[in-house]
């Protein structure tokens, strides 16, 4: 028996190889929604008919991000070196993305004189990261993709706020003692669903919606949100979870089975979920997991580097287009982890391990898993 909780350790599991493979799902789904059509099709699409190969990235993105922030809330037991981790992580990354449109792709692609491409409040606005990580403000240059098929440039970054809204309501069920319990964390998910279900706007007046279960995401038949309380259940069963080749196996040959069934979609979705479990925690693949996590840094740069090869060669088949992107996307990537994530990471651990040090010499008492 390979229970989930014995693989939830970093060096038990192979969840960064799951995320690196994801985000170059998601770069290979969109590789044929930018390039025009050359007669090919997704794989995914080929094959399932209802979904692709972007979405199945982000929802194994968000499974894993279900179950791992939740596990991380369960260590800490402390708001704000929770809000500190989770910010060190997205943060960072999203400005040196933003950065680098502003500075390298903005003045390299724009149809704009430089001189107005830089007097341009759009130019500038792009330095409120806040407002893209909380609030979905899509990054924008002047002049820049206008004539692509897609003229956003940072497109992916849609699902930010959504993964930030989930982080609010680990942190606030978290604070209410609801992930302590089984039971806790089913009245977690429950609250959950209401940023999921109940829609607000602002303007041009202030009131609230319920959401349209029928309009999902562009592309996705399914929705991300429900995604990410799926894994913060799976933590919650951590040690009633058993993973192994023979159940992803079995559910995989109950979705054969029902193809073309109405219930064909919702088997597949409950094995791809097993099945990223199965990926993540098999040690048959713990070799090939890598040392560190590239995959986001692939899914921030990934859109942009390819929206650069469609402006310069718009009629370029999509696997030609994906093998002259991918190269810059996993070199960015690699800048993008060594230069600003991981440095950003470790200077705010090293604050943290301060604080404590800190209050415990003054006598300050700290939860004991905070010390973790």
């Amino acid at each position: 028996m390979s229970l989930l909780s014995n693989a939830l350790a970093r060096e038990r599991n192979n969840f960064d190889l799951v995320r690196l493979l994801a985000a170059s799902a998601v770069v290979y789904g969109h590789s044929f929604v930018l390039q025009q059509p050359d007669g090919h099709t997704d794989l995914a699409t080929a094959l399932l008919g209802f979904d692709y190969s972007g979405s199945l990235g982000v929802f194994a993105f968000f499974l894993l991000s279900g179950m791992l922030v939740t596990a991380s809330f369960d260590r800490q037991r402390s708001p704000m070196r929770f809000l500190a981790l989770r910010a060190s992580r997205i943060w960072p990354a999203v400005a040196g993305g933003a950065l680098f449109v502003m500075f390298v792709l903005g003045p390299l692609f724009t149809t704009l004189p430089l001189h107005r491409y830089f007097a341009s409040p759009m130019t500038w606005g792009n330095l409120d990261t806040f407002s893209t990580i909380v609030l979905g403000k899509r990054i924008q240059v002047p002049g820049v993709f206008e004539h692509n098929r897609f003229t956003s440039i940072c497109e992916p970054l849609w699902t930010l706020p959504i993964e930030v809204r989930y982080y609010f309501v680990v942190l606030v069920t978290g604070m209410l003692g609801l992930l302590r319990t089984r039971r806790g964390m089913c009245v977690a998910v429950l609250i959950g669903m209401i940023p999921f279900l109940v829609h607000p706007h602002v303007a041009p007046h202030f009131y609230v919606s319920l959401r349209n279960l029928a309009d999902k995401p562009g592309g996705y038949a399914f929705f991300p949100e429900p995604v990410f309380m799926a894994g913060m259940l799976l933590y919650a069963w951590r040690e009633r979870v058993d993973i192994n080749g023979w159940g992803a196996a079995a559910l995989c040959a109950v979705y054969l089975g029902l193809r073309g069934t109405p219930l064909a979609q919702p088997v597949f979705y409950l094995a791809f979920a097993y099945g990223v479990l199965w990926f993540g925690t098999t040690p048959l693949l713990h070799r090939f997991a890598p040392r560190n996590d590239y995959s986001f840094g692939i899914y921030i740069y990934g859109f942009p580097i390819q929206q650069s090869v469609a402006h310069l060669a718009p009629s370029l088949d999509h696997l030609s287009a994906l093998l002259i992107a991918a190269p810059v996307i996993y070199a960015c990537a690699w800048l993008s982890w060594h230069g600003v994530e991981r440095p950003a990471i470790r200077w705010t651990r090293k604050r943290l391990a301060r604080a404590r040090d800190a209050a415990r010499a003054d006598g300050t008492p700290m939860p004991e898993a905070a010390a973790r």
